[in-house]
């Protein structure tokens, strides 16, 4: 079967080295601040000062915590090995391949496609074994085409109706 279009399981965004040097130079500075606080607390003779120093200092800490927190997280992120991406599904002109099921549906046998909100659903009536779901997010789909390019992929095999439907997004506005 030679594929025209092969679906990866998607990889998952790692963080760049600019997001490791922007959260380093973050926590030096705000390591800096936290050292020019602990002075203040201790040369300071107003009890006013030393209060406000301390809350600063409180708040410093909490910021230097949570900065070197996320550039710990970042830093083993980075270190993990990548991993390889997994076939999800193949499509060409005799069919379709599920590689999870590992199950070849040809197109004369599949009574029923639809994507509703980037969820692929396949039914097969004769043999719903066979029949299978899809997230389209969870793949590289989106990387290697748009949304209509990949439908009109399948329209062009798939000489049946294809039912699509696409929540269009909120506004927020609640009506």
């Amino acid at each position: 079967m030679e594929s025209e279009i092969t679906l990866y399981t998607s990889q998952q965004e790692r963080a760049g080295y600019s997001t490791i040097i922007l959260f380093m130079i973050s926590s030096v500075g705000l390591l800096a601040a936290f050292c020019a606080m602990i002075f203040l607390v201790i040369t300071n003779q107003n009890p006013f000062e030393i209060l406000i120093s301390i809350i600063m200092l409180l708040l410093i800490a909490a910021f230097l915590y949570a900065s070197v927190k996320i550039l710990i997280s970042c830093i083993a992120e980075r270190m993990k090995p990548v991993a390889k991406p997994v076939k999800r599904l193949s499509i060409s002109s005799k069919g379709m391949f599920n590689h999870r099921t590992e199950r070849q549906l040809i197109w004369e046998e599949i009574s029923e496609i639809q994507i509703i909100d980037s969820m692929l659903s396949v039914t097969v009536d004769p043999h719903p074994e066979k029949d299978f779901q899809l997230n389209l997010s969870d793949t590289d789909v989106y990387k290697q085409m748009t949304r209509e390019d990949f439908e009109n992929l399948l329209k062009h095999h798939y000489k049946k109706e294809i039912y699509t439907y696409y929540t269009p997004p909120s506004c927020g506005c609640g009506g």
